[in-house]
């Protein structure tokens, strides 16, 4: 019994969810173009009551006039009038579809743009702990999935409106033949209405079922698809092990929805004999009067189309009532990300924000004192107990093997996270006291993964100071200061080549020159702070030569702090800290940490070997 009740208060909530999402839905539509909407709206009426005006006029006005003009032989011109109204509904009606269509795909199109900008907005303005959760991928699939039900929605309610309109039309020119016809043909519709609310119930239980299943398909395809994977799965001959596991996940999705459907399939036929039934009955009754004279000829034919097409609407009404809630519970996945509380995963950044700037340049030292670290969801310390010191203008090195947490510091340093522990202090003061976008601005950084922008040559590089994007002299100087210039002037536009191969006209380019690029558009920034993450990983030894001679009057003023496993980049450095499980292991001068002969002196001297130097 508590089983059963617990069900019928899941069903409540559910109606009351669907409830709270339909005004929004309109209003997200009023918002997208209240012109639009007004007309849709305008439309519906119209076509709402067409019907039943086109039933009475046709079925029992003209029926009748024509009864009588036969029996009495007064003459057939009394029907102009209905007859001419008859044809200005279909005339308006034939308009009015035309329009109609334009109306909803035009509305249906900004709808889409709006729904996708809100989507991108929220996603954008999340902190990145958000991306290192997998029940945000989840969440953020589902959005994306189903961000064109809001339109659906929308479209479903008003038709469900025009319907309803239409249908109490018809129950009425029913009741000449009885009131309890009216209540015969509900009753009959009424067991469809509570099925449908439950088949839409388990078609959402099944995307939410099938959701993790769906985003590993799409891995997956993508996989196969990608040229960024394309070699390897080739090298490896992987085609045919990851197609059998897409097969394998798409099997199991395709049994789930027929395993569903069929048991919705064999209720969905026994309701809709139920309601022939139910008409049936009607009909039946409908000639027993007629033949009494207890109604006209007319009446007749008026019931016998008012019941089929009451019948028809009902059907309609009960199926749109299903799409609506079964929508609604679709598109409650778009809002309940667009509404994502941004303090709702751990290793978010503090809702309170200052407004304090940046002192520029600062005066002593960016210093990390007792930090500790741990990744959301994860309870394993990535740094623990960490403090060492960066001074104003002095460039530093860090070292230590994968996984000793120095891309974390990187994070911190940029404040994509705050640590867990401690703090990171710029001249004494915790960097969570400035103004968040003011200290992203102070630094800029060369991460590992840098990204590739498949957009032009000047964008990649302008992108580093977006309020300069278009300062092509300045984009130029950069480039020529970081010795990517003369790359950029053997491509076929220069500045204005497209990079990539999103565009047919689009050029790639070298690991070492995507590299070189993000190196000038790091520099593009006038930050105080240049961190850069394995600055030259993808260049070979000569660049590499040429861009760290240039590094000197690069950042002459600046403060440089560079991860790099090449000692030939780490000796240049002011000073070197060396990480190990999460902590400062030892730091200082290159000769001071070679003469010391501890974990940076054998580091040093096993690459050295390696290398016969």
């Amino acid at each position: 019994m508590a089983t059963a009740a617990g069900k019928v208060e899941e069903f409540k909530s559910a109606w009351r969810q669907s409830l709270a999402i339909v005004p929004r839905v309109f209003a997200f539509l009023w918002e997208v173009s209240p012109t639009l909407f007004v007309t849709l709206v305008c439309i519906l009426l119209f076509n709402a009551f067409a019907p039943a005006a086109l039933a009475w006029l046709t079925m029992k006005v003209i029926v009748d006039g024509v009864v009588e003009a036969a029996t009495t032989g007064s003459g057939w011109f009394a029907l102009l009038v209905p007859l001419g109204a008859v044809f200005a509904i279909w005339m308006i009606n034939a308009g009015l579809s035309s329009v109609d269509v334009i109306v909803r795909r035009l509305l249906q199109q900004k709808t889409e743009v709006l729904e996708s900008v809100k989507l991108l907005e929220k996603s954008a303005a999340l902190d990145i702990a958000f991306f290192e959760t997998p029940r945000f991928y989840d969440q953020l699939h589902q959005a994306v999935n189903h961000r064109w039900y809001v339109h659906h929605v929308a479209n479903q309610s008003l038709s469900l409106l025009q319907q309803a309109i239409s249908l109490v039309a018809m129950l009425g020119m029913l009741s000449v033949l009885h009131p309890v016809a009216i209540a015969v043909l509900l009753s009959t519709a009424l067991p469809s209405l509570v099925m449908q609310g439950r088949f839409a119930k388990r078609r959402s239980e099944y995307f939410d079922d099938m959701t993790r299943n769906s985003r590993v398909q799409e891995y997956l395809h993508d996989l196969l698809t990608s040229r960024r994977s394309a070699s390897e799965v080739r090298v490896f001959g992987l085609a045919r092990h990851l197609l059998g596991a897409f097969l394998e996940l798409a099997t199991i999705q395709v049994n789930t929805f027929w395993n569903r459907e069929r048991r919705i399939l064999g209720v969905d036929v026994c309701l809709s004999a139920l309601s022939l039934v139910g008409t049936a009955v009607i009909w039946v009754f409908a000639v027993i009067q007629a033949v009494g004279s207890r109604i006209s000829l007319g009446d007749l034919t008026l019931v016998f189309t008012a019941s089929m097409q009451c019948r028809s609407q009902l059907e309609g009404l009960v199926n749109s009532i299903g799409e609506v809630f079964e929508g609604v519970l679709m598109a409650s996945r778009y809002f309940q990300f667009i509404d994502l509380d941004p303090q709702s995963v751990a290793g978010t950044l503090a809702t309170a924000q200052s407004t304090r700037p940046v002192p520029r340049p600062f005066a002593r030292e960016l210093a990390l004192r007792d930090v500790g670290f741990a990744y959301p969801g994860s309870e394993r310390a990535v740094l623990d107990g960490l403090s060492f010191t960066i001074p104003a203008g002095a460039k530093v090195a860090i070292v230590g093997e994968n996984g000793a947490g120095k891309t974390t510091i990187v994070k911190l340093l940029s404040r994509l996270y705050d640590p867990t522990a401690g703090a990171v202090l710029l001249d004494g003061t915790d960097l969570r006291d400035f103004d968040l976008n003011d200290v992203r601005r102070a630094v800029s950084v060369v991460f590992q993964d840098f990204v590739r922008y498949e957009f032009s040559v000047a964008d990649n590089i302008g992108f580093g100071d977006i309020r300069a994007v278009d300062d092509r002299e300045r984009i130029e100087a950069t480039a020529r200061r970081t010795g990517a210039h003369d790359t950029v002037a053997a491509l076929p536009q220069g500045y204005d080549t497209m990079l990539g191969k999103t565009y047919d006209e689009g050029v790639d380019l070298s690991g070492g020159e995507w590299q070189f690029l993000a190196i000038a558009r790091a520099l593009m920034s006038n930050a105080e702070i240049l961190i850069l993450d394995e600055p030259t990983a993808a260049l070979d030894a000569l660049k590499e030569q040429e861009l760290y001679e240039r590094f000197a009057a690069l950042t002459e003023n600046r403060t440089v702090v560079f991860i790099s496993h090449r000692f030939s980049t780490v000796r240049m450095a002011d000073a070197i800290v060396v990480l190990e499980d999460g902590r400062v292991a030892e730091s200082g001068s290159h000769a001071e940490l070679v003469a010391l002969g501890g974990k940076y002196a054998h580091m040093y001297r096993t690459q050295a070997a390696r290398y016969g130097t």
